[in-house]
């Protein structure tokens, strides 16, 4: 019985171990050798085929995952090879690899995002490596890539082929990929004729380069030479219309990942570079089909660097408003003699502010340029009397003219605002102080996004004319300048100004809302 009863235990455990070793097995089959059709790629005339395996599964957790690549002509295996992906972990999948078709073999590139992407080349014939194309066929590989209607030159040199067509001058290596320059030249070439020609616009360039002529990458560094506040809406118009010009030019599909490397930096006086890339924030992909999306998506990245919201854009290098000693504050100094501030206030003035103790502060133009009026901020102990005059700052614009609007302080007598227009007076300027009048720095104020007939943003109200508190809040009112024409739906087709406002002492305002005029 106890011999009957160890049969049947020893007959369970033998059992249970086997199907214990089967489920490992099939575990283990799973992880490391099934094989699953990820894709099939056929050349343009049928006859070669690559086949994409994933073998296995992702090492875990966060490891490579396994390819197996099998090359036909035919029925006939040309070659077989194996590929370890890194990509965070992820299978193996479509994402994973490109294909580009060549005379002469095929071009595999494999790419994880936690590696950089892989060349492997596949010959047809069984060749191990490429010694160049003829002039010929280059001249049929461009005419294909890039639907170029002229080769004018190709020339070899130490580099690989020195290439004009349709105008254009660039490189190629002679690799079997034939990588070239060409989407970058034409990038850089269309830049270069646009923005010369429009007004408050030039154009720098940072410039890298890589081991291949494909490599290179052109970044335009494109001013906003106007005040940041008031030229986000051309500036964003010039933009798109750039695009426009690249794109016909060279459409996107035909150069998908050029664009998508590159980007543009936004660059403006007194406050440093950003710059905005294509991949991530000003996405192109969608461009044609939502062109008004990417101008709104555009105008709100440039003012929220204007407003100095760094963290959204990686390695901007704005001058910090709060510095005290940053170049957009300009303090008065002693080499201005006490004649020499005589003479200023005995000059015409017409803005001005009278404290409640006598004082007043007078803004003096001393010097005019090209139309603009240039200001000192002279404070007059006794009103009129030159006598008494002090001087307190010696550039309260910081370097802009135009023609003054107003100034005015608050309670506090510290905190303080300045107004200047310019461009005939269609346009202004927004100043603000925390000490006096002794510093000042430019105020931009968020854009309450009134949309054009074309749902693209814009920002009418650009003339500061009034600032006051109210319960520990400062409140601006901005109108529309001389050349305003916007009316309100909401309130009955009223001629509006913009109310702003700010809880923080002045140092941020918020768009409250429109009243009418």
């Amino acid at each position: 019985m106890i011999k009957k009863a160890i049969r049947v235990a020893l007959t369970i455990v033998c059992t249970l171990a086997g199907i214990l070793i089967i489920f490992l097995l099939m575990i283990k089959y799973e992880m490391s050798w099934k094989i699953t059709k990820v894709g099939l790629e056929e050349s343009p005339d049928g006859r070669y085929s690559i086949l994409f395996q994933s073998v296995g599964e992702a090492d875990w957790p966060f490891g490579y995952s396994h390819a197996k690549v099998t090359v036909k002509d035919g029925g006939k295996i040309i070659e077989t090879f194996c590929e370890d992906i890194a990509d965070d972990g992820g299978q193996f999948r479509p994402d994973n690899y490109s294909v580009e078709w060549m005379k002469y073999g095929a071009v595999i590139t494999f790419m994880g995002s936690e590696q950089p992407d892989r060349e492997v080349e596949i010959f047809y014939d069984g060749r191990d490596s490429f010694s160049g194309y003829t002039n010929e066929e280059i001249e049929d590989i461009l005419k294909d890539r890039y639907d170029i209607h002229r080769v004018d030159k190709v020339i070899k040199d130490k580099d690989g082929y020195a290439i004009r067509a349709d105008g254009i001058d660039f490189h190629a290596d002679t690799g079997l990929a034939m990588h070239d320059s060409y989407p970058q030249e034409v990038f850089k070439a269309v830049t270069e004729e646009l923005f010369p020609e429009r007004f408050n616009r030039s154009v720098e360039w940072d410039v890298k380069k890589g081991e291949d002529p494909s490599d290179i990458v052109y970044i335009p560094v494109i001013s906003m030479n106007g005040p940041g506040a008031l030229d986000i809406n051309p500036y964003c118009d010039d933009i798109c219309e750039w695009l426009d010009n690249c794109f016909e030019r060279l459409p996107y599909n035909k150069a998908k990942t050029m664009y998508d490397a590159t980007g543009f930096t936004a660059a403006t006086p007194g406050y440093g570079n950003v710059r905005l890339y294509f991949n991530n924030m000003l996405r192109l992909d969608n461009y044609s089909e939502d062109r008004t999306g990417f101008y709104n998506n555009l105008y709100t990245s440039i003012e929220r660097y204007l407003n100095y919201e760094y963290s959204a854009f990686g390695g901007a290098m704005p001058i910090d408003s709060a510095d005290t000693e940053s170049a957009d504050e300009i303090e008065a100094t002693d080499e201005i003699t006490d004649d020499v501030i005589k003479q200023w206030a005995t000059y015409d003035y017409e803005v001005a502010y009278d404290f409640s103790d006598g004082r007043e502060y007078a803004l003096v133009p001393i010097d005019r340029a090209l139309g603009s009026s240039f200001y000192v901020l002279l404070e007059f102990n006794e009103k009129g009397n030159p006598d008494t005059a002090e001087l307190i700052n010696q550039d309260p614009f910081n370097q802009h003219g135009g023609e003054a609007r107003f100034i005015s302080f608050l309670d506090d007598g510290d905190t303080g605002f300045a107004a200047l227009s310019y461009s005939g007076g269609s346009e202004g300027m927004l100043f603000e102080t925390f000490d006096g009048g002794k510093s000042f720095r430019e105020v931009i104020l968020p854009s309450p996004k009134i949309e054009l007939p074309t749902g693209e943003y814009y920002n009418p109200f650009v003339m500061l004319e009034e600032a006051w508190e109210e319960k520990d809040t400062i409140y601006l009112k901005v109108g529309q300048g001389p050349d305003g024409d916007h009316h309100s739906e909401a309130l009955d087709g009223a001629y509006t100004v913009g109310i702003y406002a700010s809880k923080d002492g002045g140092k941020s305002f918020e768009f409250v809302r429109e009243e009418a005029e």
